[in-house]
């Protein structure tokens, strides 16, 4: 089976419901993909994700073509098996890596040369190597390479990244096409790019439209900009894109980010957040963060949040217990914290789609803007607020 997306209520702006068919099963949307980047989700198991309510899971193509090696992931069985997952799987281009490992001065016309982060050296990633590293990992959504502008707010710079886009989006559709398309088992999304202009955006998701991918992606959020750019990125984004089709949201994964960017239209998000917050000691919960490390919490008998139907609150490990873990630097905290917040996030998208559904989703957005309107980072290993 090709991938299909199925729109069930709503439409081109405000809260959405859908199903994403794919080769490996349907997603209900609006959805929360957890990060596996090289191939393995950090402190969970893959027995532990349909259960915590996982439905698709994100990996890195760049990340894992460098190591273990696209002929590795293919000779273990694709990208499916080297995940343990029999679940719908999406890839991430690489793009966003270009941005992080500070390669945009060395973007071409026709590639760039990325830093190998393992090895050392340049990887030369172009547009039908990404397409092609993406073909032999066998995920059922692959995303086209794009250019991520450092500066969003800086015009020239956009519009070239613009351009740049547009045209390896069209190359990548042509390879796409010659493959077979959405038959050929793998579909692929374009990203649209613009930074914090209006025109641009809309220029670049009306190219990508035209060029007829599988699905649309907004980029170029979620990179450290504050709460309110992040949304004027997305309303300034997806009322371009076309009703019919699912939009997915990248890099963004914070409850008040994921309630708002539902209520502006998108259908799909993925984030390291829940994870990387849980490896910090700070819990999600429906009343806020919790920053475990913090001294209070030293002789706290009760789970992570009572009541929680998460691995790590029904078996009910003391908060104190996780913070003299912590502490001592045990494997197991980490673990358990990661648990709870990757269910926390599933969970709330759950939330979401029943309350998009009964006609509550207003009274839950509140509920979300009460609990982390105030964005806070999480606690790091030494109990003080760091980054994300």
């Amino acid at each position: 089976m090709s991938l299909r997306f199925e729109l069930l209520a709503g439409g081109a702006t405000g809260p959405r419901l859908g199903l994403l068919h794919t080769p490996h099963g349907s997603v209900a949307t609006p959805a929360f993909l957890p990060v596996a980047t090289r191939g393995m989700l950090r402190g969970i198991a893959p027995d532990r994700l349909a259960p915590l309510g996982v439905q698709i899971v994100l990996s890195n193509a760049f990340h894992l073509f460098v190591r273990p090696g696209t002929e590795t992931v293919a000779a273990l069985g694709g990208i499916h098996r080297m995940l343990a997952w029999d679940g719908p799987v999406l890839t991430d281009s690489g793009g966003f890596q270009v941005f992080s490992l500070g390669a945009l001065a060395r973007v071409r016309p026709d590639g760039v040369d990325v830093e190998d982060p393992v090895h050392g050296g340049r990887v030369d990633w172009t547009p039908r190597r990404a397409f092609e590293t993406q073909a032999g990992l066998g995920p059922d959504v692959a995303m086209v390479l794009d250019v991520c502008p450092a500066h969003p707010q800086r015009r020239d710079e956009v519009a070239l990244a613009v351009e740049r886009t547009l045209a390896w989006a069209r190359e990548q559709r042509e390879l796409h096409a010659a493959r077979g398309g959405a038959a050929s088992g793998q579909a692929l999304f374009g990203i649209v790019q613009g930074g914090v202009h209006a025109d641009l955006r809309e220029a670049c998701a009306r190219g990508l439209t035209a060029l007829d991918f599988d699905g649309y992606a907004v980029g170029g959020v979620g990179v450290g900009e504050p709460h309110a750019a992040m949304m004027h990125g997305v309303e300034i984004s997806a009322p371009h894109l076309p009703a019919g089709q699912v939009r997915y949201l990248m890099g963004v994964g914070a409850p008040l980010d994921l309630v708002e960017s539902v209520a502006r239209g998108m259908d799909m998000f993925d984030c390291v957040f829940p994870t990387r917050t849980g490896r910090f000691a700070t819990a999600l919960t429906r009343h806020g963060r919790l920053h475990l490390l913090n001294a209070r919490f030293s002789r706290d008998p009760a789970p992570i949040e009572p009541g929680c139907p998460c691995p790590a609150c029904v078996m009910g490990v003391p908060r104190g217990a996780i913070r003299a873990g912590f502490k001592s630097r045990e494997m197991l905290p980490p673990i358990l914290v990661s648990l709870h917040n990757v269910h926390f996030i599933v969970d709330l998208l759950r939330r979401v789609r029943a309350s998009i559904g009964d006609g509550s989703f207003e009274a839950l957005r509140a509920e979300v803007r009460a609990a982390y309107g105030a964005r806070v980072p999480p606690a790091g290993p030494d109990g003080r607020d760091v980054e994300v």
